[in-house]
């Protein structure tokens, strides 16, 4: 485990010394911010019209889309981050370094995902305060952000899985951020003929990312939303593992 948190700070300080990492980070929450201007300036206008400052307006009109919002841009941001993760090194001849030195597969996966992870963690942190810095002004629904907090963390630790998995199969970042990215979309629509099929509690609805983002969202925390993101963090992380295996065998 200590491999791994060694690892993993390589991998912070890789994204920490690039350009472009800081670049998708400010250009992201520019982004999230003018969404919750938006959202706060129309929820006043609703306040202000009807004399309504429930709680519940101000945590599902402002807080909950930004958040959401958040959560959408992962599914595009989290494959350009971690494209580089192995494909990078591996087009760099570095993987081979690790790879010699008697570094575990896992090890180097789970130090690789923990690094990525926290940089995702610290762009989750500063979009979270922009709603929380409504208390005091108005009541937020405490137990719903937090909800939505934890189905963002969850949501990340998944979708950097998924990126992590698809860079160890090329060494071509480009490609393998295709790959990241068609395999979210894939989770995201993979229950949509179902649905329009009549079929909303089926085995391919519970394959599908929003069918179990979209309770947490809103405030409903489960087991089985918990365990379907765990699941697909451990099983994109082992996957990654095997086919550094497959590297190692064949070097």
């Amino acid at each position: 485990m200590k491999t791994s948190f060694v690892i993993a700070g390589h991998e912070w300080r890789r994204l920490r010394v690039q350009s472009w990492s800081w670049l998708l980070l400010a250009s992201v929450v520019a982004l999230l911010a003018w969404v919750f201007l938006e959202r706060l300036d129309t929820f006043l206008r609703v306040q202000e019209t009807t004399g309504n400052a429930a709680s519940v307006g101000a945590t599902a009109q402002v807080a909950a889309p930004v958040l959401g919002w958040l959560a959408i841009v992962m599914i595009v941001l989290v494959p350009l981050m971690g494209s580089r993760a192995i494909a990078g090194e591996r087009r760099a001849h570095s993987l081979n370094l690790l790879l010699a030195a008697g570094v575990g597969d896992a090890a180097i996966v789970v130090g690789k995902w923990l690094g990525l992870f926290a940089w995702l963690l610290l762009l989750t942190a500063l979009v979270t305060l922009m709603p929380l810095s409504l208390i005091g002004t108005t009541d937020l629904d405490l137990g719903r952000l937090a909800a939505n907090l934890l189905a963002l963390v969850l949501h990340a630790s998944a979708l950097t899985a998924i990126a992590l998995y698809a860079s160890s199969i090329t060494a071509q970042p480009v490609l393998a951020a295709a790959l990241a990215l068609l395999i979210n979309v894939l989770l995201c629509i993979v229950d949509l003929g179902a649905r329009a099929a009549g079929v909303s509690n089926g085995l391919i609805n519970w394959l599908a990312l929003p069918t179990h983002f979209g309770p947490l969202s809103d405030g409903v925390v489960a087991s089985v939303d918990l365990i379907w993101f765990v699941l697909v963090t451990v099983v994109f992380l082992a996957l990654a593992s095997r086919q550094l295996a497959g590297l190692r065998s064949t070097d």
